[in-house]
């Protein structure tokens, strides 16, 4: 069997939080393959400890990556503040055609576009992918799913980092399916009630839909009234009614958009003068299909924005409504060149983490090495881009940890789902498969 078959076995994903699956991005053909440890997002822990705990089996699958895609150049890229993760890189043997490149501490450092303008100095098209130039750009903890996938072990587990208003940060490895109230006990319990929980991180984070998946890079735990959750829950018809009152017509949120800097067309403040001022039907269809170029990185609403409008939320509805009409992408220039002032206007984490007050949460959140033990789990059957996978198992069936239980239909794009623990299945309905331990 082929590394891109036992990949597709064992069900990997892009562990970033995208979630796209991983077989299929290395059945491309590529020049060079990268290997994203940048972790741009504030207050996560988990990329920046697997580096230095595990990065040889990085090394291997970088490796496995450019073997099946065919790459002759390999480039590991961190932050340069991550020393200890440096040095395990540097020291893992067998390391030729892998090279290791090192980022300030920008955000939004992990963007992979903004990754492959900072490491080759290429420029994705507008609407395009990294492939479109050749490269392939893969998350470390999927790397190391990658190289245990060759090895015949299927993804059941998941690292994370469980930080915010907690006793004990943490950084676990949590079953596939584990309930949050399970993780955020593992760090010691909440200090705060009510509370609210933030999958991902502070400024691409979602709240939490109630259990650990392949794509959680961390739980967050915060007041309910704190400000980044008040603006998390806020209804988009509250942000169109803010840009139509509010917006100052100033542009910052363009001249920090990353994708703009990139040299694509994408203006945040144009969308936002156009709702301002303009009927959605009367907005100029080029206007509107700018949302297609949008990475969704928060900084145009959560840091650009004098008064925290949301341009990226607006932009995302834009989004839904392009691809439920079949709207094609209008924006698809390929010869572009970065914005000459890039450099400068690429904001710090640090001040990410004071713009939404979470300095007292911005601490070490150490790796706990033994997986966590859970009496049941509920594991969802879409954790993916693509199709959700149908149940391969029944009600009462036993289950060993590995067994297959669910799987993508034949022809479809997708990734199987595996029993994270041993057990019985307990339910089985349109959303997951639990079971019983």
């Amino acid at each position: 069997m082929s590394v891109i078959d036992e990949v597709k076995k064992s069900g990997v994903v892009g562990a970033g939080g995208a979630g796209f699956p991983t077989w299929k991005k290395m059945s491309a053909r590529a020049e060079c393959v990268i290997a994203n440890g940048s972790e741009c997002e504030p207050l996560l822990r988990v990329d920046q400890q697997l580096m230095t705990l595990y990065g040889c089996e990085i090394v291997e699958g970088m490796k496995l990556v450019m073997q099946s895609t065919g790459a002759t150049r390999g480039i590991i890229a961190l932050k340069e503040k991550y020393h200890k993760a440096v040095i395990a890189l540097e020291g893992c043997p067998g390391r030729d055609g892998i090279d290791i490149h090192l980022l300030e501490n920008y955000y939004p450092a992990g963007d992979e576009q903004a990754l492959v303008c900072d490491v080759l100095g290429k420029i994705v098209p507008e609407s395009g992918i990294p492939i479109d130039i050749g490269v392939v750009v893969q998350n470390v903890g999927t790397l190391i799913n990658i190289y245990r996938a060759s090895k015949g072990q299927p993804v059941t587990h998941r690292w994370l980092t469980i930080t915010g208003a907690v006793r004990e940060p943490r950084t676990i490895i949590a079953p596939v399916g584990t309930p949050v109230g399970d993780a955020i006990a593992a760090a010691g319990g909440p200090t705060v009630a009510p509370y609210a929980v933030i999958d991902g991180g502070p400024m691409m984070g979602s709240e939490s839909k109630g259990v650990v998946m392949k794509t959680t890079t961390s739980l967050i735990v915060l007041p309910v009234d704190h400000k980044l959750v008040r603006y998390k829950r806020k209804p988009i018809d509250l942000d169109v009614k803010s840009a139509r009152s509010a917006c100052e017509g100033c542009r910052f949120c363009t001249d920090l958009c990353p994708r703009f800097l990139l040299g694509h067309a994408l203006e945040p403040h144009a969308i936002m003068r156009a709702v301002a001022y303009q009927a959605v039907e009367e907005i100029d269809p080029f206007v509107v299909a700018q949302a297609y170029l949008c990475c969704q990185c928060g900084l145009c609403g959560m840091y650009a924005c004098p008064t925290l409008l949301s341009p990226e939320r607006i932009i995302k509805a834009f989004v839904g409504s392009l691809k439920d009409s079949g709207a094609a992408p209008l924006h698809t220039r390929k010869r572009l060149e970065p914005h000459p002032e890039r450099r400068f206007r690429r904001p710090p984490v640090q001040d990410i983490v004071s713009r939404f007050q979470l300095e007292e949460y911005d601490v070490d959140a150490p790796m706990v090495s033994d997986p966590l033990e859970v009496a049941a789990v509920n594991i969802p059957l879409k954790q993916h881009v693509g199709v959700a996978c149908s149940p391969r198992v029944m009600v009462g069936d036993r289950v060993k940890m590995g067994d297959l239980i669910g799987d993508v239909p034949d022809g479809k794009v997708g990734a199987p789902i595996h029993a994270s623990i041993g057990g019985v299945v307990s339910s089985i309905n349109a959303e997951e498969i639990g079971i019983r331990a």
